[in-house]
């Protein structure tokens, strides 16, 4: 089977980079609007983490159904072996 280089790149950046760094971006805003709400900082960070990790697999499960139907995310037998 065969994937082109930069599909298999886009779809493992989505699957396994974009999570993390939701979750850190959101950590960050929770840690910020602890500050402005006068709450304590490290629920907050916990609660915005997982919200906006959440939220990043929200957009990858609605991007997968998408890409799933491009021909070019689909995996191409290219040699069968006897």
């Amino acid at each position: 089977m065969n994937f082109q280089t930069s599909s298999l790149l886009k779809v493992t950046f989505m699957l396994y980079v974009l999570p993390i760094l939701f979750l850190i971006i959101g950590a960050i805003i929770g840690q910020k609007l602890s500050t402005v709400l006068q709450i304590n900082t490290s629920i907050s960070s916990i609660i915005m983490g997982f919200q906006f990790f959440f939220g990043s697999v929200w957009i990858i499960k609605s991007r997968a159904n998408k890409m799933a139907a491009k021909n070019r995310y689909q995996p191409k037998i290219i040699k069968i072996l006897k």
